[in-house]
């Protein structure tokens, strides 16, 4: 059962799907005696479930990590990688007040 967001840093209580972010991590038998069969032969399977609040989901994410297991990472900046100045509008027809050299700036 999910209690809180799975940063630990954080103390937000999970409340709703609906909010955050859910991140299901499937594992196979644990333990290195176990066969990871079941009763008929197939594979054990686990799901284990981790949730972040949406604050921590807008600037975070979860990677499993062999030695130490589900662990937060900060997202990569989506605005860093996309860097736009100025657009060039094309030409349009002649208005009234209208200028033939029209920019849009826009500030990432």
């Amino acid at each position: 059962m999910l209690h809180k967001c799975a940063n630990p840093d954080c103390p937000s209580p999970f409340r709703k799907l609906s909010e955050g972010k859910l991140f299901l991590l499937e594992t196979g038998a644990l333990g290195p005696a176990s066969t990871g069969r079941g009763a008929k032969g197939r594979s054990v399977r686990q799901i284990e479930h981790y949730w972040l609040c949406d604050q921590c989901a807008s600037v975070l994410t979860l990677s499993f990590e062999k030695d130490r297991g589900m662990v937060t990472v900060p997202l990569p900046r989506v605005a860093a990688r996309i860097t736009v100045s100025s657009v060039r509008l094309p030409d349009l027809p002649d208005r009234a007040g209208a200028r033939d050299d029209q920019t849009l700036s826009k500030s990432a």
